[in-house]
């Protein structure tokens, strides 16, 4: 499959084009300090916000959420993807600019929020944009750059292949929480609101999803999850040795290898009974086969076979949460089905596809807007599900 890209929204040429455009020709804007006040903030324009409490980055850096103003009483809060680190060797190679100029590994997450990130926002966060169908809606944008679906709370010094040392912050579980403060204080009953998150970001917006809830209970809530699936017998002991994240007392389940499917079913009881569950998939995600690959430790040819396992476990996962959960909707696609190498884009929530993929003759963006904005949820891309259970390696 040659070198992949990092496990967010955000294509690796993109990426660097984009990056270095922005340093030499100083068109990224630094987001602006804002006051803790909504109101007084400018519609449509990113705000950064500071945050009180145990807020840092995975190296140590400042955290810090965005937010951006609309014109409704609807909201959106987003987690963001950006990679995963699950154990000293992978945390040893975080995603970092150089890496793209230089080629070769890109890394696993950013260890620090990119300054360059804002500019590679798109599709759904376009909130000024009429075409979007959350277009006037207020967003909260929960950046990530500490390896542990949003969801850690552990530091630990970890040792370098050449035996130097760096600490981890796994510091997930306490950026989030002094989000959710600042959310708190500052969003008062939303008509709607979508709970939703692409990659890593995925995994973080289920997790999250019942405490956001439980607080709007007033509110007419969605979960979406955009291109998170991620089998490993390996996340129980990540989730709770090394990264520290108590799961079962914090969330209230047992995380399992599908540890987005283990979500999603207990979220069917956990979440007020009226929600509206959602996923979407790229159903040969070129990142997603990559980092399982990686966790799993798989070090064989990454050819069609192993392309079309990873596959059929996320179509089965998808299969089982149709027969359990009833307010659960998906959307399977191959758009963009590169030929070559067998494999499709990953994610659509941030990226342009948001606007242009489609399926079976519905756009992604009108599945959306049906089961959010028109109480009208359905699933597309039946024809991808698994009946029956792929065989074990």
């Amino acid at each position: 499959m040659g070198k992949i890209t990092i496990f967010t929204g955000i294509g690796l040429l993109s990426l660097a084009l984009i990056a270095i455009l922005a340093i030499s020709a100083f068109v990224i804007k630094r987001p602006a300090t804002t006051t803790p006040v909504i109101t007084e903030v400018e519609p449509y324009e990113w705000n950064k916000v500071k945050l009180d409490g145990n807020v840092i980055s995975s190296d140590g850096s400042d955290y810090f959420l965005w937010n951006k103003k609309g014109e409704s009483n609807n909201w959106i809060i987003f987690f963001s993807g950006g990679g995963a680190s699950w154990d000293a060797q992978s945390a040893a190679h975080p995603i970092k600019l150089m890496n793209f100029i230089k080629g070769g590994d890109t890394g696993n997450y950013f260890p620090n929020i990119p300054f360059y990130m804002l500019t590679l926002l798109r599709g759904m966060m376009d909130t000024d944009n009429p075409a979007n169908p959350f277009h006037g809606w207020n967003v909260v944008y929960l950046p990530y750059s500490t390896g542990d679906f949003h969801i850690g709370n552990r530091t630990v010094e970890y040792i370098k292949d050449d035996g130097s040392t760096f600490t981890m912050r796994y510091n997930g579980s306490n950026n989030v929480r002094s989000s959710l403060d600042w959310i708190y204080a500052n969003v008062d009953k939303p008509g709607k609101l979508l709970i939703a998150g692409e990659s890593a970001g995925g995994f973080g917006s289920a997790f999250w999803a019942p405490e956001i809830a439980s607080h709007y209970k007033d509110s007419e809530i969605f979960q979406y999850s955009d291109s998170s699936f991620l089998k490993s017998d390996k996340w129980p002991n990540v989730v709770n040795q090394e990264w520290n994240a108590d799961f079962v007392r914090n969330f209230g389940y047992t995380p399992e290898a599908d540890i987005i499917g283990a979500a999603f079913k207990a979220n069917g009881h956990l979440l007020p009974a009226r929600t509206v569950i959602l996923q979407s998939y790229s159903v040969f995600d070129e990142i997603l086969i990559h980092f399982q690959n990686n966790i799993n430790d798989y070090k064989g040819p990454r050819d069609q076979s192993i392309i079309n396992e990873w596959s059929q476990e996320m179509r089965h996962s998808v299969s089982s949460l149709v027969a359990t959960l009833p307010n659960y909707y998906y959307y399977l696609t191959d758009y963009g089905l590169n030929a070559k190498t067998g494999t499709t884009p990953h994610t659509f929530a941030t990226r342009e596809t948001f606007f242009q993929a489609e399926q079976d003759g519905v756009k992604l963006l009108k599945w959306l807007s049906d089961a959010v904005n028109h109480q009208k949820p359905y699933s597309v891309g039946s024809k991808f599900l698994m009946t029956s259970k792929p065989a074990q390696k």
